[in-house]
């Protein structure tokens, strides 16, 4: 500041000695001396503002001095033409103060400008020091000829090779693949921006994948200066995540097998590229029994189990076929040419693999496999309708009892629309109340008393009339359906069942699936103490195969239902494989005959020994038996000869809706159909008690 101040200082001491002395030579000047002043004048003017143009309060002080001095002696001189140059000597001050004021700020703009553009390119200088030291991306430079410039030391490093080696080593030459080089030499021959062009590149035997961005420079055209100026980003770990994703999106994650997906794509390229005698074969198949697999031993061995699997598969598998996961313990495997027409062969084959055993950690692992099989015709233009087939067929070779290929046939898609049909119906037959209960007797073998009824269902259809339970009941099974029916079933025969005589059981069928339904207790209970039921007039019976599945469960269940006070039957005795262990694991109330022993107990030795030990075993056991199917008065001497307690069977009454049942009493006497007495009450007096009692 004290320079700045002196520097004015000076300005106005010298412009006032200039501007004095031409002030007074002005007042005594003549002519052509005159003219000459003014001249000098205006130049010491002009020279002042030049001389102090960077700095704007000595050019201002120059020019203000100068100009008062000049003034003064023009009006101390006097005259016309004095006047006329003061009015020009105005003037021309005025514009030499402004062009001083202009350029100064010129001058401060520039000198900003410069600073900035220092900073500026320092700031740039520092971003790009930290990006190449910190980022994982780095810059590159080259020459016109593609020739690298100025390697830094991350672009060494990445690229697994000291900067000497890199330097004049052509970028382009990096890079194996042909493909890659000649999309990478396109674009830099253009001389042009370009962004985010991949290549692979191989670093020390380690196969990894850039981007590469440039943009060209100014200096093209001078050999050795820099062409293009880049930036190259290292997307290795983000084309494996590419690649996972997409592996994920085709292939199984636990077999590595192709997934649904992946197989549905094949299939509909071959079948839409298949022409007339092609041969295509389509077999799908499933593991029998898989879940009690992961029920019993978890779901690690089983999906060790389905990896041990899959490989055994693939040893069946050709070039040109495809083996697929479709999900769940759910296979495919596609066929063509020569493959297809040996599929029976191979189902064949894969039935005998996936039956030899496996030993998964200790566990010695026997399964089976379902096959359906479905060729491929002409006509079957949708790939979806041959999956079709190849399921109706996997259907068709479960219910026919697992372990076994069954091949497609014409029919089989008709009854499966058939089935489909009844499911719909099924689906809305509780809201349209077309489900009805008929109940069936239970007699008294020695004193042809009615002990009580079994509940079963029909089915009233508006167009297919009474459907019988073994129509419907599978489907209303494998659909779930079981569940709500089976809790309306439970409901309806306790609240007809209130209303009959105190002395008279109501039995009711479970169904497995009814077992595991966590609201079959609650619906039992709701029922009872809705209706005032006693407990131990409601029986339920369940078969073998209940036991069967979670067998643990299902004991404890039982005996829950069984601390309730309600009785525990056990259906169709003898017809399944472990009825002894569950008579010990279990105490039943009452065991009941299967139809099939009793419909030739009266001809067939071996039939009545069966139910001679049937019985003598359940009277040890504390345990009542019923004898279904009974249909002849010589099956009724026979069983009574036996010890049977209870008979059930159409020579006593067919099952009848509620309306139908004629005596809802336990009456003392009961008539077979024919109408003729089978026994007679020892007691007359027990016949008016128990009448009056009924009344």
């Amino acid at each position: 500041m004290r320079l700045k101040r002196r520097l004015t200082f000076n300005a106005a001491i010298y412009s006032f000695l200039w501007g004095v002395c031409i002030a007074c030579l002005l007042t005594i000047a003549f002519g052509s001396q005159f003219g000459l002043l003014a001249v000098i004048g205006a130049g010491q003017l002009s020279a002042g503002t030049l001389t102090y143009r960077h700095l704007s309060e000595a050019s201002r002080a120059w020019i203000l001095v100068i100009y008062v001095c000049l003034a003064v002696g023009l009006i101390a001189r006097g005259g016309i033409d004095s006047y006329a140059a003061l009015i020009l000597l105005s003037m021309f001050a005025m514009v030499l103060y402004k062009n001083g004021v202009d350029i100064f700020n010129g001058f401060v703009n520039q000198l900003l400008t410069r600073q900035e553009s220092r900073q500026s390119a320092e700031t740039v200088k520092l971003l790009l020091n930290d990006f190449e030291e910190q980022s994982a991306n780095w810059l590159f430079s080259i020459d016109r000829e593609g020739f690298l410039i100025d390697v830094c030391d991350r672009f060494a490093e990445a690229a697994g090779r000291s900067i000497a080696e890199l330097e004049g080593h052509q970028l382009i030459a990096l890079f194996e693949n042909k493909e890659d080089r000649w999309h990478l030499i396109n674009e830099i021959t253009k001389t042009r921006s370009f962004r985010d062009v991949p290549v692979a590149v191989n670093v020390n035997g380690e196969r990894r994948w850039w981007t590469i961005s440039a943009r060209a420079t100014d200096s093209t055209k001078r050999s050795g200066s820099i062409a293009m100026r880049g930036v190259i980003a290292d997307i290795t770990a983000q084309k494996a995540a590419e690649e996972k994703v997409s592996y994920m999106a085709h292939f199984d994650g636990l077999t590595d097998l192709p997934n649904r997906r992946l197989f549905n794509d094949t299939l509909n390229r071959t079948i839409h590229r298949a022409k007339e005698g092609d041969n295509i074969a389509l077999a799908f198949f499933d593991l029998d029994h898989f879940k009690a697999i992961n029920d019993t031993l978890g779901h690690p061995i089983g999906d060790k189990l389905l990896q041990k699997i899959s490989r055994r598969l693939e040893t069946l598998a050709q070039p040109g076929d495809m083996l697929a996961r479709m999900g769940g313990d759910e296979f495919a495997l596609l066929l063509t040419g020569e493959q297809a027409l040996q599929a029976e062969e191979i189902a064949d084959l894969i039935v005998q693999e996936v039956g030899i055993p496996f030993i998964i950690d200790d566990h010695n692992i026997v399964t089976g496999v379902s096959i359906g099989v479905a060729k491929w015709q002409p006509e079957v233009e949708d790939p979806d309708k041959l999956l079709k087939y190849a399921d109706l067929a996997l259907y068709s070779a479960k219910r026919a009892g697992r372990n076994r290929v069954v091949f497609f046939e014409k029919g089989m898609d008709i009854a499966a629309e058939k089935r489909r049909a009844l499911e719909l119906d099924l689906r809305t037959s509780l809201s349209l109340q077309e489900m009805h209960l008929h109940y069936q007797p239970l007699v008294d073998i020695n004193t042809m008393n009615k002990t009580g009824y079994e509940a079963l269902l029909r089915w009233k259809h508006p167009e297919r009339g009474t459907v019988m339970p073994d129509e419907f009941i599978s489907v209303a099974e494998e659909t779930g359906m079981i569940i709500q029916m089976g809790e309306w079933i439970i409901r309806k025969a306790i609240e007809d069942a209130a209303s009959w005589d105190d002395d008279l059981t109501v039995a009711v069928n479970l169904s497995p699936l009814q077992m595991r339904s966590p609201s079959l207790v609650s619906t039992i209970v709701n029922a009872l103490a809705r209706t005032g039921f006693q407990p131990d007039r409601l029986e339920l019976e369940i078969t073998e195969s209940v036991l069967m599945q979670d067998s643990e469960d299902n004991i404890r269940l039982l005996h829950q239902l069984r601390d309730l006070g309600i009785k525990i039957s056990l259906d169709d005795f003898g017809t399944g494989y472990s009825s002894l262990n569950y008579l010990r694991s279990f105490p039943f109330d009452k065991i009941k005959i299967d139809r099939c022993f009793v419909s030739e107990i009266d001809t067939r030795e071996d039939c009545r020994a069966i139910i001679r030990s049937v019985i003598t075993l359940a009277k040890n056991l504390g345990m009542t038996t019923t004898a279904e199917g009974v249909e002849r008065q010589e099956q009724v001497d026979e069983l009574r000869r036996q010890g049977c307690d209870l008979v059930q069977g159409f020579l006593y009454g067919r099952a009848e809706d509620l309306n139908a049942c004629t005596d809802l009493r336990s009456s003392d006497t009961i008539y077979p159909i024919t109408g003729t007495p089978v026994a007679q009450p020892k007691n007359q007096e027990d016949i008016i008690r128990k009448r009056q009692k009924s009344a």
